[in-house]
C-alpha cells in the first residue's frame, strides 16, 4: 500500500483498539473474524470499495454511506474503524480489503497481548513459519490455488499442526494461507512476527546458525542487537546446516552475513570472474 492508505490504516487501528478495549479471547477473535469477512466483502464488491474510498466524495458523504450500510450489522470496533476509514484518503480502492485483513491480524495479536499470550503466539507463529519454509511440498501445496480450494488447504495444514499451538496463533497463520501467493508465504508470516514485535516497540531479528546457540550466546546477541537498534530486539534462531561457521543475521532489510560458507562462495565468484 502507498502512503495515503497506510496513514488511513493507522487511524483505523487506533479507532478499533480504542473501541475494543481490553478484549477477551472470545471477543477479540469474533472482531477479527468480522474484519476478515469485511475484507472478503470489499474484495468481491469492488463498487462498494470504490464508493467508500472515492476521493471525489466528501468524508461526510462516505461516513453516511458507512452508517447506512453497516449500522446494526457490524460490531462497534468495526463500525468505528470504518467510519474513520471513510474519512481518510486512499491510494487505491483495493487497499480497503487489504486494510481489513491487516486489521483482523492486528486484533488477533492485540487479543494475544491483552491475555498475556503474545510471547507464546510469537513462538508458535515462528515455529509454523519454519515448518512451511523447510518443506517445499507443503509450501507449494499451501500456495497453489489450483491444487485444492482454500478451505481444504487450510484444513490439511491444521490437521498437520493439530493442537500443538495456541488457537490465536493458528488463526493468524491460517489468515496468511488464505491469501498466500507462491513465493510470498514465508515473507507474509515474517510480517506477522514483525507486527507482534512492533506492538511492544520491538523489532525482530532472525539468526541463521549451523547449530543451536548457548543461552550465553543468545543473551549476548540480544544485548548487542538491541544496542544497535536503540530498542529491544526479539531474536529468533534458525538452525541451517548450510551455514558453515559464523552467523547470518537478518533484521528488517539489514543483513549481516558473517558465515564462512558465504565468504567462501564470494571468494569462488571472485576467482571465476
Amino acid at each position: 500500500m502507498r502512503a495515503s492508505s497506510v496513514r488511513t490504516l493507522a487511524t483505523m487501528v487506533v479507532a478499533a483498539d480504542k473501541t475494543l478495549g481490553q478484549a477477551s479471547e472470545a471477543d477479540g477473535s469474533k472482531v477479527a473474524e468480522e474484519f476478515f469477512a469485511l475484507s472478503n466483502l470489499f474484495d468481491s464488491d469492488i463498487r462498494l470499495a470504490r464508493n467508500l474510498t472515492d476521493p471525489a466524495r466528501t468524508p461526510d458523504d462516505k461516513q453516511a454511506l458507512v452508517a447506512k450500510i453497516f449500522t446494526g450489522k457490524l460490531s462497534a470496533p468495526l463500525l468505528e474503524a470504518m467510519r474513520v476509514g471513510a474519512a481518510g484518503r486512499w491510494s487505491n480502492e483495493a487497499d480497503l480489503g487489504e486494510t481489513c485483513r491487516l486489521l483482523g491480524k492486528h486484533v488477533l495479536l492485540k487479543t494475544a497481548s491483552d491475555n498475556g499470550k503474545l510471547d507464546q503466539v510469537e513462538r508458535d507463529v515462528f515455529a509454523m513459519g519454519q515448518i512451511i519454509a523447510k518443506n517445499r511440498d507443503l509450501r507449494n501445496f499451501l500456495t497453489d490455488r489450483h491444487r485444492a480450494p482454500t478451505a481444504q488447504r487450510i484444513a490439511a495444514f491444521n490437521k498437520l499442526i493439530g493442537s500443538q499451538v495456541d488457537v490465536l496463533s493458528l488463526r493468524l497463520v491460517n489468515a496468511v494461507i488464505e491469501r498466500a501467493q507462491p513465493g510470498r508465504i514465508s515473507a507474509d508470516i515474517r510480517a506477522v512476527l514483525e507486527s507482534a514485535a512492533q506492538m511492544r516497540s520491538r523489532t525482530m531479528a532472525t539468526i541463521y546458525a549451523a547449530k543451536p546457540l548457548s543461552e550465553t550466546q543468545h543473551a549476548r546477541l540480544v544485548n548487542l542487537l538491541s544496542k544497535q537498534a536503540g530498542h529491544d530486539v526479539v531474536v529468533n534462531v534458525v538452525i541451517d546446516p548450510l551455514v558453515v561457521g559464523g552467523l547470518k543475521i537478518q533484521r528488517g532489510d539489514i543483513v549481516m552475513d558473517g558465515a564462512v560458507s558465504t565468504k567462501a562462495e564470494q571468494f569462488r565468484r571472485q576467482l571465476a570472474s
